[in-house]
């Protein structure tokens, strides 16, 4: 029989198809969670400090795990092998938070599942952003279907909750990891990566530094959205169908964002994507502080295009510059490892004062939006280090 060689475009595809296959897949279970894992917490009882408590506990987690895996993986140099560890072992420890009673078992639970689970999109963004740059690809075009799916399952389980009891949730969540297992083990494997350092100027510089504390307070001013946004709808009488639409409607814009980010920011510097975002967030943690009825609360969600979306484009741009080859991973994981500890405090921030302001609360993630972009206008203004290897996708300007 004859081979039929693969070409580089076969490849390009290929790599393109399966990578967007395991975004959607990571995200469907990350969209379940996010909205209704805090509801699914309400229900076994606990308190709202509590609620918090536990939303941190898989928040710290990172902080451990994330720089061990990273570091091992790029020790390795096979990205894709450490992504499908990750996987199974993600889909056989959240048995034990379904099973889980109580606060001090779930608490266990959650952050047994954090350890291999929060290491997760870090390998999958550093694979990704190796395999783009390789193939100039576009990176915003592969990495919103994870979007697509995580507005899928917000849709989907609110829809599945007016069927099922919220105490099913944890099992729903559960369902979406066995799926993510098997498409895991679809990726193209990378080849062992085994350069060296160069001998120019490492990633980690005070730039860097600057930029990874702006994206950490950015992303940790969700806290309050993520931790107890579907709470406190669901405690006002939304159902769970309009609470499902609302994270939709979030997701819809994001899923915009990423697909237009190539035609239209393309010479944008990195600072720009989280200056426009940070300012994003802000107007909307201020304006959900007044707690608006839902005519002003939906569209209102669209603004998570500039909170979240265009803040994360913004790192992924600065990150693909300036990460060599071999610190792809623990690059990805420092960054990583920043946002999960400015969210898991923000969390803890949060269940204390939602429990006793409510939605005032969103003054302090305003708070930490205001410092993000006064950090992110410091880095701005500073000289841009020379890279020490580009390594950009098509979708991101370079620099700073």
């Amino acid at each position: 029989m004859v081979r039929v060689p693969i070409t580089k475009s076969d490849d390009s595809r290929r790599f393109a198809t399966r990578l967007s296959l395991f975004y959607a897949a990571m995200f469907i279970g990350f969209g379940l969670h996010q909205p209704f894992f805090p509801v699914w917490l309400k229900t076994k009882g606990l308190a709202d400090a509590q609620v918090g408590m536990i939303l941190a506990g898989g928040q710290l987690v990172r902080l451990l795990a994330t720089p061990v895996v990273t570091y091992l993986a790029d020790k390795a140099g096979t990205l894709s092998y450490a992504i499908v560890i990750c996987c199974f072992a993600t889909a056989v420890a959240f048995i034990g938070v379904a099973l889980a009673d109580g606060f001090t078992m779930i608490l266990i639970g959650v952050i047994l599942t954090g350890l291999v689970w929060s290491p997760l999109v870090p390998l999958t963004d550093a694979y990704g952003l190796a395999g783009v740059a390789r193939r100039t690809l576009d990176y915003g075009r592969i990495r919103v279907w994870g979007s697509v799916a995580f507005m899928g399952a917000n849709i989907a389980g609110g829809i599945i909750l007016t069927l099922i009891a919220p105490d099913w949730i944890a099992w729903m969540i559960w369902a979406s990891l066995v799926p993510l297992a098997i498409v895991s083990v679809m990726l193209v494997h990378d080849r062992p990566d085994r350069s060296v350092a160069p001998s120019g100027p490492g990633f980690f510089n005070q730039r860097f530094v600057l930029i990874m504390i702006a994206a950490a307070l950015l992303q940790g001013s969700h806290a309050v959205y993520y931790g107890f946004a579907s709470i406190h709808w669901k405690a006002i009488g939304y159902s769970g169908f309009t609470v499902g639409t609302l994270w939709a409607i979030a997701v819809l814009a994001e899923i915009v964002m990423f697909w237009v980010a190539t035609r239209f920011t393309r010479d944008w510097r990195p600072t720009t994507f989280l200056l426009i975002g940070g300012a994003g967030g802000l107007l909307r943690w201020v304006v959900m502080a007044l707690d608006p009825p839902l005519w002003i609360n939906a569209p209102l969600q669209l603004l998570h295009a500039a909170g979240f979306g265009l803040v994360h484009l913004g790192t992924m741009s600065y990150l693909a510059a300036r990460l060599p080859p071999h610190q792809r991973a623990s690059g990805q994981g420092t960054v990583s490892v920043a946002i999960g500890g400015s969210m898991a405090l923000s969390t803890l921030i949060a269940g204390y004062l939602y429990a006793r302001t409510g939605v005032g609360a969103y003054v302090a993630m305003a708070g930490l939006c205001a410092a993000g972009i006064i950090v992110t206008a410091v880095a701005r203004a500073m000289p841009v280090p020379r890279p020490a290897a580009p390594v950009q996708p098509q979708s991101e300007g370079a620099g700073g």
